[in-house]
């Protein structure tokens, strides 16, 4: 192929991916007559279904379907269904079409993340499509990439209205850890010869900070233990602060962000995670170094779903200001999501205890660079989150910090 034919082919696709993402069935319609490949992906990964999908236009998602779009044909770059998109927009009438189309895919897994479309569902927290999920038949056995089911998943997240819908359809905790043995076994990676010694040191650092994390919650004196062994593990042995390790293949600073400190918030466990953090970022670990799994996403955007703002704040130190404000404005693969997303996001699902530290996060962001006007796969902002937030003095003080005079 000629390279002038190669950039018209280029231009044709990025035309239809305008019109699905628009909307544009009738457009959309006649790209399709006029010969253009209904199953092309543009450069990024994307076909006109995913992006069909993750706007929820459920009509042009019909007309996909009646010209014959292949609904299991997965975005390049993430592995993504179209129904896990759909799960992303929140709309029932996109995904219940979709399940219409392809039954098979209602639990189908995405192996990024771990997620189903009910997962994806209540991590953006659209309560009407996870009722109509559960409803439908959803497994509720299935577990993130991080072992929660669905209703670990809305408990993590205070989601008390997401929490109610699941509990009559709740799985057991034995089924749970089935599954989520089986979902590591498959993404486990296959490791040359050459590398298996430093990897092993690399899944041993991994395994020193969960461990220890989670001892601290019942056991004070496990911060001291778990700091010691960490640190033998990189000046004696030799550990890389930035390879990837433990299951989910993740640098140690993303494996100490990952995680609230308790519920309510246990001070040995907060204490632990800044102390570790601090450590790695002294010892040369990359804030902007990004993990495998569950997102594909680097430390800014994990601390912040988290909202571990004294962390961000000690990865600011070791960043320069464009670098900083790069990595908070970051568009992730998984779901467009930026650091100031998710910590909106969160802001509007969280417990009224926890509401304030998102805020501050919020703001601690815009000071820092953050933009709220970017969109994420769905085409909303940040901003646009806020705005939608059903409590009206959550969404008056995010927009207060949002919105710039």
């Amino acid at each position: 192929m000629s390279v002038d034919i190669q950039l018209q082919a280029v231009s044709a696709v990025a035309d239809a991916i305008a019109l699905a993402k628009a909307g544009d069935t009738a457009g959309l319609s006649a790209w399709i007559s006029a010969g253009g490949d209904i199953d092309r992906h543009d450069a990024d990964g994307w076909t006109p279904l995913l992006w069909a999908c993750v706007r929820g236009h459920a009509d042009t998602v019909a007309m996909l379907r009646a010209r014959g779009a292949n609904p299991a044909l997965t975005h390049a770059r993430s592995g993504a269904l179209p129904i896990h998109m759909a799960g992303h927009s929140g709309d029932v009438a996109t995904t219940m079409g979709l399940l219409d189309w392809e039954p098979s895919h209602l639990d189908a897994v995405w192996d990024l993340n771990g997620h189903t479309v009910l997962l994806q569902a209540v991590f953006y927290g659209h309560l009407d499509l996870a009722r109509a999920l559960v409803a439908r038949g959803a497994s509720t056995s299935i577990t993130t990439a991080r072992g929660l089911g669905a209703m670990e998943f809305a408990a993590q997240f205070q989601n008390a209205a997401l929490m109610d819908v699941i509990r009559p359809y709740d799985s057991p905790a034995a089924a749970k850890a089935a599954y989520y043995e089986s979902y590591l076994r498959r993404i486990a990676p296959s490791v040359p010869l050459s590398q298996r010694r430093a990897q092993a040191l690399a899944d041993r650092l991994s395994a020193a900070i969960s461990a220890g994390l989670h001892d601290a919650a019942s056991r004070p004196e496990a911060v001291a233990g778990t700091l010691a062994a960490v640190a033998a593990l990189v000046e004696r042995d030799g550990a890389d602060v930035n390879r990837l390790g433990g299951p989910l293949q993740q640098p140690p600073l993303i494996v100490t962000v990952t995680g609230n400190n308790g519920l309510p918030p246990v001070e040995a466990v907060a204490q632990l995670r800044l102390s570790l953090a601090w450590y790695l970022l002294a010892h040369g670990a990359d804030p902007t170094r990004h993990e495998q799994h569950p997102m594909g996403a680097q430390t800014i955007i994990r601390a912040a779903v988290f909202n571990h703002l004294d962390i961000l704040k000690a990865c600011a130190e070791h960043l320069e200001a464009t670098q900083l404000a790069d990595a908070i404005n970051e568009i992730p693969v998984v779901n467009g999501l930026t650091a100031l997303h998710d910590t909106v996001l969160r802001a509007t699902m969280a417990a009224p205890d926890h509401f304030e530290g998102y805020l501050s996060q919020a703001q601690w962001f815009m000071d820092h660079g953050g933009r709220s006007d970017i969109e994420d796969f769905a085409g909303v902002t940040q901003r646009a989150i806020a705005e939608r937030a059903a409590d009206r003095r959550v969404r008056a003080r995010l927009l207060e910090v949002l919105v710039r005079p």
